[in-house]
């Protein structure tokens, strides 16, 4: 009896197994079947990418040199008082345009006046002794002691009056040049001693600003050359020229002075004022220049993209000077290539690329600039 139930169960077992099987590799197919067309979907799914395209210009390529300096007078000076005295009078005060021997100062002058006049006096008594023994020592009747007694008084009272002529003038104190009062350092009524500080005193047309350039950098620099300065007292750029160059580099610190004029600048630019200098150092005519967003570095070198039948070439390039968002090329591509300009990087090489007109407006911005329709308004 065991034997003959144990069969009909085996068989139904293995008819269940097979079903299984079957439905196992029916899903197997169906899965195999739906990956390969994802597969096949994602390969044909590639798209050019969109980039827009301009080409380099002929220009000038130029090396600059940029550093800060101090705006400075051509000249200054510092007065010192050169006698003793009161101050009587003050004609300038600070902040005053003055000419080259114009009176600034009078001290008070009673004494120097009073010597001139004693130093005068004695001049002409003395004149009158020795005019009057030489004519005696022509007849012969005066000895040539006595003669040379008189010579010798007549010549000291002339460089009497020399001397008190220059102490009366003294008492004036005169502007050394054009320029400006810039500093009163006296008071009316105030007694000075020889040697006090009394006014100083700068020319301010033109004004000078000094910069040292490393010897390495001086370059083409040279005397009549253009320089661009920026002063925070202006918006504007101001315009020096080179008026000096050194002939010799410091050797305690490997520069060169070079001296930059400026004749023309606001009122509101006053010696002290800090500028930016901004001088050529270099520069190339002819040059290859594309804008700086092209290029694309890696490991110190650099290359950019062309568009070639629609597809992406990569090009090493040499770069020169760098001339604010443009950048000299000085080998790697020609004039006449199409050069990426944006999007390049998202490019590798053999790219499809499609380019756009650079001109041409998204959808959202046309909408943007689509004129408004004016709404009218009730009476």
């Amino acid at each position: 009896m065991s034997i003959l139930f144990k069969r009909p169960h085996s068989f139904v077992y293995l008819l269940i197994l097979s079903i299984f099987c079957l439905a196992a590799c029916s899903d197997n197919s169906a899965n195999s079947k739906s990956n390969a067309k994802a597969k096949g979907k994602g390969r044909g799914a590639a798209k050019s990418v969109p980039v827009e395209v301009g080409h380099a210009e002929i220009g000038t390529a130029a090396s600059y040199y940029l550093t800060t300096a101090t705006i400075e007078p051509s000249s200054d000076a510092q007065i010192y008082a050169r006698g003793a005295g009161v101050v009587r009078q003050i004609f300038r005060e600070e902040g005053d345009d003055v000419k080259a021997g114009e009176i600034l100062l009078q001290l008070e002058d009673d004494d120097q006046k009073l010597r001139l006049k004693q130093a005068k006096q004695k001049l002409a008594s003395a004149e009158r002794e020795f005019n009057r023994l030489n004519k005696m020592r022509n007849a012969g009747a005066v000895s040539p002691n006595e003669w040379e007694v008189a010579n010798t008084n007549y010549l000291t009272a002339q460089t009497d009056l020399e001397l008190a002529e220059l102490a009366l003038s003294y008492t004036k104190v005169a502007a050394p040049f054009d320029g400006r009062l810039v500093w009163r350092d006296v008071d009316l009524g105030a007694h000075v001693l020889n040697g006090n500080l009394l006014f100083r005193v700068m020319a301010i047309d033109p004004l000078l600003v000094r910069v040292h350039v490393p010897a390495n950098r001086i370059g083409k620099v040279a005397k009549g050359q253009l320089v661009d300065l920026k002063v925070d007292s202006t918006p504007d750029t101001l315009q020096g020229v080179i008026d000096l160059v050194s002939p010799i580099v410091d050797p305690t610190t490997g520069t060169v002075k070079v001296t930059v004029r400026l004749d023309q600048y606001p009122a509101s630019v006053r010696p002290g004022d800090f500028t930016e200098v901004k001088m050529i150092t270099d520069q190339r005519e002819n040059a290859l220049l594309l804008p700086s967003v092209a290029l694309i570095e890696e490991r110190g070198q650099y290359y950019l993209f062309v568009e070639e039948n629609n597809k992406a070439v990569r090009k090493n390039i040499v770069a020169g000077y760098i001339i604010d968002d443009k950048t000299e090329v000085v080998s790697g591509i020609s004039q006449s290539d199409k050069i990426v300009v944006k999007g390049q990087r998202n490019l590798n090489e053999g790219n499809d690329i499609r380019v756009l007109d650079p001109e041409a407006k998204s959808p959202q911005q046309a909408e943007k600039d689509k004129p408004k329709k004016k709404q009218g308004r009730d009476s």
